[in-house]
C-alpha cells in the first residue's frame, strides 16, 4: 500500500515509517498485544499537512485478512457508520475504519479544527487508494439478531482476547489458540453473553466443551444448562467443529432458547 502524495490540500510529509510484529510496541507499547492476536503484519505510519498549520497522523494496519481487519475494528467499537471503507467509527479527534484486510486509524493534531470535516476528508482520500471493500467474517451470521445490543459483537482468536471482553478463568479451559474463531456478543435482557467458536477440527470442539464444563461446571459435564452460584445460567453444546455457550443468561428458558438460536443461525456454515 503507498500514501497518496495529496488528499485534495493536505499533502503528505514523506515521513513514511513502518513496525512490524516485533517493533509494534516501539511504537504501541500496551496496545501492541492487541494487534498481535490477530495475522497482523506491519503498520505503515505517516504524517499530513495542509496550509493554516492543520496536521493529521495516519495509520494503515495490514491486518493480513479481512476477518482480521473486522476484528481489530470491533474490539473496543461502540458505534459503528457507513459511508468510509467496510464501516467507521469517530471518537473525539481519531477516526478508524476497516477495508479489505486494512484497519485504518486518522488522527487530528489540532483539537480546535473540525474533527468531522477534516478526518472525513482524508479517510476517504485513503479508503479510495485500498481494495473494495470485503465481508464480514462468516461466523458473525452465527449470532442471532433478536435481543442482540448493537456494536457489542466481536470477532478475536485467544484467550486473552475473551478475557478481555469477559473474564472467564485464568486457565484457557476453551483451548482458544491463534487458529480458532471467536464471536461474542452480548444480549437482552440483562446482560446476557453468547459465544461461538469455531476450531479446526470436531474433535477439538468436543474436547474444549468437556475442558469448558469440567472447570467452570464441575459435578455438571453431562448437563447441557446449568445454575450457576450467582443465580444465573450457563448453556453449552457443540456442533460439529463448534462451541456455542451462553453465560449469565436470567433464567433456564433465557439460557436454552438463546443456545439453540445459535445452533440454528450455524446450519450454513455446517455445509
Amino acid at each position: 500500500m503507498l500514501f497518496p502524495e495529496t488528499i485534495g490540500d493536505w499533502v503528505r510529509q514523506d515521513t513514511s515509517i513502518t513496525y512490524d510484529r516485533e517493533t509494534i510496541f516501539d511504537y504501541i507499547n500496551g496496545a501492541g498485544e492487541v494487534y498481535r492476536s490477530y495475522a497482523f503484519s506491519h503498520v505503515l505510519v505517516d504524517r499530513y499537512e495542509k496550509s493554516g498549520g492543520q496536521a493529521v497522523t495516519v495509520e494503515v494496519f495490514d491486518m493480513g485478512n479481512p476477518e482480521d481487519a473486522f476484528g481489530v475494528f470491533s474490539y473496543a467499537r461502540e458505534q459503528e457508520e457507513e459511508g468510509i471503507g467496510a464501516g467507521y467509527e469517530r471518537k473525539g479527534s481519531v477516526l478508524c475504519f476497516w477495508q479489505d484486510r486494512f484497519f485504518v486509524c486518522i488522527a487530528a493534531e489540532q483539537r480546535d479544527a473540525d474533527p468531522e470535516a477534516v478526518l472525513g476528508e482524508v479517510a476517504r482520500g485513503i479508503s479510495e487508494t485500498l481494495p473494495a471493500p470485503g465481508p464480514r467474517p462468516a461466523l458473525m451470521t452465527a449470532l442471532p439478531s433478536e435481543g442482540l445490543v448493537p456494536f457489542s459483537d466481536r470477532f478475536f482468536h485467544t484467550h486473552q482476547s475473551l478475557n478481555y471482553h469477559y473474564y472467564l478463568v485464568r486457565e484457557n479451559v476453551l483451548n482458544l489458540t491463534p487458529e480458532t474463531d471467536v464471536v461474542l456478543a452480548r444480549y437482552q435482557p440483562g446482560s446476557t453473553y453468547l459465544l461461538v467458536i469455531r476450531y479446526e477440527k470436531g474433535e477439538d470442539a468436543s474436547a474444549a466443551l468437556s475442558s469448558f464444563r469440567g472447570a467452570i461446571l464441575p459435578g455438571f459435564e453431562d448437563m447441557e444448562t446449568v445454575a450457576t452460584e450467582e443465580g444465573m445460567y450457563t448453556s453449552s453444546s457443540h456442533q460439529g467443529r463448534f462451541v456455542v455457550v451462553v453465560l449469565d443468561a436470567g433464567s433456564e428458558d433465557a439460557a436454552n432458547s438463546l443456545r439453540m438460536a445459535a445452533l440454528e443461525s450455524l446450519e450454513p456454515l455446517l455445509q
